[in-house]
């Protein structure tokens, strides 16, 4: 089957330097003749940027993380910004995973390119709603990357840019059976900003690591290992203060079993995510240890089913300074019509950590409503359990059926979450698909964009979300592809506080409880030729619209945006030189206004459009596969 925007095989997995012919399940040789069976499985819901082309798109300076921004449904905060609204679901609601590691966001919040060296990434899919059961615990949509495989051979690069230097190696060990690969960055970003704001220190690094060893041709052990920082400081007056300082380790060590039509892993998982503001002022630390299994199982050449079951032990340490100023404490936007600037201390929606005034009724008030949790140690735990059947009805209907259930428990605080899915798609020919998706999501309160240790508690319930899309693609002639989506995703109990400022400056709220409906409804088109082709290019559009319910307030979120479009064009010159260019248009956000009728339909601020383009000379060394490249 296909599994992506490009033709690509799915094998099950057999390591180098192993001779399996006789015991492998995939590879058999029956009278001479060598059979080979691929299993592999295409998504109905989702959409793939493949590294390949990636690393050709302009505007996105090679990182796969960046490249989703061009996707239908993604509205991003402001340009530039890393925090994306996926079909009317906030930044805090959409999920991140690096090869089923969580992890709380893919990308460097100093400057903005992704926290993973683009060589340790095969894929980066998106699920915009109603995604496979694997996925859970968000109200939105799940951002995946998923690791390139081991190469089992010695290669490696690096690159010098002006922001940043990073280097990839690999290497083989124990006659291939084993291969070790190591990465990372690290930012002069200051040296740069200095020349504009010599006070200003500005920083971010990352580090990768997987080795990975078969012990025989049904198991193999392999460790992955990943971490990232960031650093904004101030120097004033020769004493230096910390405004942000922000990061997050993992280390996951996983076994995998080949089954004679599928595989099972065992995984434990090893966390800490930490986050310093102004000076020490405010500090969240959140330890983590987490399990899982994952299990799948061809049962026969129409089924497919896979099942897991995944635990996460988190000890929370959240602490603010108690006296940090009323004003620099009170969760509300300095200027709800551009809430995307850079969050520091004492500006929203940083801001929204800190400690409320020191009011006794407002605080009784504020305990009535919702408890975000912090200024506490905490220990939280949720374990959830899922399962999916991948059923082809006919050649040309599969059906995936689902169902996952998780249990939160925060302090003395306990929710379940029953999300039920399903997804189908029809062929109606070899060209022309329908697809159509319904899911339900729960998610624990959630900071507006994600933050390393920044966890509200469950005081309040849970968030919910029930998604749905129908839709249909088609594949055009020259190698093009295109589909058209429409959706609707309903959002209950949400803590969205960006999306509900421009309404909450239009009238006083009665309490400072932030929980209110959602709503984010539209279509998605895209048509689009890979990028690796001599000529490729794509054409991403989305109207949609994005609203918020509380009481009488009503109106379109802070961040509604009507339209979105990205053009991008990329052409093969000859001689190795490759030229493209890409386009983005926004519509203006709502405008602040005085009047709750006026909320529901405000004027807009004027749009907003970016040009990239993208130039670059390869020279090949010798006959081999390596190359420089200036770009």
């Amino acid at each position: 089957r296909e599994t992506g925007a490009d033709p690509e095989v799915v094998l099950s997995p057999v390591d180098p330097g192993v001779d399996d012919s006789d015991e492998h399940p995939g590879s058999r040789d029956r009278n001479g003749v060598n059979e080979i069976r691929v299993y592999g499985d295409r998504p109905v819901l989702q959409r793939r940027m493949s590294q390949a082309e990636v690393r050709e798109m302009p505007g996105a300076f090679g990182d796969a993380f960046r490249a989703i921004e061009v996707l239908p449904g993604v509205v991003p905060m402001m340009s530039g910004v890393p925090y994306f609204y996926v079909r009317g679901a906030p930044p805090g609601n959409v999920g991140y995973y690096f090869d089923g590691i969580p992890v709380p966001l893919l990308y460097h919040f100093a400057a903005g390119p992704g926290v993973l060296h683009p060589a340790f990434i095969d894929r980066v899919d998106l699920y915009s709603g109603a995604y496979p059961a694997r996925y859970g615990r968000f109200a939105g949509g799940i951002v995946t990357a998923e690791m390139a495989p081991p190469s089992y051979e010695w290669r490696g690069e690096a690159s010098i840019r002006l922001i940043d230097s990073g280097a990839m190696l690999e290497a083989p060990f124990a006659d291939r059976r084993g291969s070790v690969m190591v990465g990372g960055r690290y930012s002069y970003t200051g040296l740069i900003i200095s020349l504009i704001e010599p006070s200003l220190t500005v920083a971010y690094w990352d580090y990768q690591g997987r080795t990975r060893y078969a012990l025989d041709s049904n198991d193999s052990l392999e460790v992955v290992i990943f971490g990232s920082g960031d650093l904004v400081a101030e120097d004033d007056g020769g004493d230096v203060e910390t405004a942000i300082d922000l990061q997050y380790h993992r280390i996951d060590l996983r076994w995998d079993h080949a089954l004679e039509r599928g595989n099972w892993r065992q995984a434990l998982m090893l966390g800490l995510d930490s986050t310093e503001v102004a000076d020490g002022d405010i500090a969240l630390v959140n330890r983590m240890v987490g399990a899982r299994s994952e299990y799948e199982q061809q049962l026969s050449d129409t089924v497919n089913f896979r099942a897991g079951a995944d635990a996460l032990f988190e000890a929370l340490s959240q602490e603010f300074d108690e006296n940090v100023d009323e004003e620099e404490s009170v969760p509300a936007m300095a200027d709800p019509t551009n809430p995307m600037a850079v969050p520091v201390a004492g500006t929203a929606p940083m801001a929204m950590l800190a400690t409320p005034p020191p009011d006794p009724d407002l605080q009784a008030e504020q305990d009535d409503a919702v408890d975000f949790g912090f200024n506490s140690a905490r220990r939280d735990f949720v374990f959830g359990v899922r399962a999916d059947l991948q059923i082809d009805v006919t050649p040309r209907f599969q059906l995936v059926p689902g169902l996952r259930t998780d249990l939160f428990v925060s302090g003395p605080d306990v929710a379940v979450g029953v999300d039920p899915r399903l997804s189908a798609r029809f062929e109606i020919n070899d060209r022309l698909a329908l697809t159509h998706g319904i899911g339900v999501a729960h998610q624990t309160p959630s900071f507006p964009i994600p933050i390393p240790g920044a966890k509200p508690s469950l005081k309040g319930g849970l968030q919910r979300a029930v998604q749905y899309s129908a839709g249909v693609e088609y594949d055009l002639p020259g190698g093009f592809k295109s589909s058209l989506v429409f959706f609707d995703n309903l959002f209950f109990n949400m803590t969205d506080l960006i999306g509900l400022a421009r309404l909450a400056d239009t009238a006083d709220l009665e309490d400072d409880n932030f929980r209110m409906l959602g709503r984010g409804y539209g279509a998605e088109f895209m048509i689009k030729r890979s990028l690796t082709r001599r000529l490729g290019g794509f054409l991403s559009y989305t109207l949609s619209r994005s609203e918020r319910f509380r009481g009488l307030l009503r109106g379109p979120s802070t961040t509604d945006r009507t339209h979105v479009l990205n053009v991008a064009g990329s052409y093969d010159l000859g001689a190795n030189w490759r030229f493209g260019a890409r386009g983005l248009v926004y519509s203006g956000i709502p405008a602040k206004v005085a009047y709750l009728e006026a909320a529901r339909h405000p004027p807009r601020t004027p749009p907003f459009w970016r040009l990239d383009w993208r130039l670059h000379k390869r020279w090949l060394v010798g006959n081999g596969p390596g190359y420089w490249q200036l770009v």
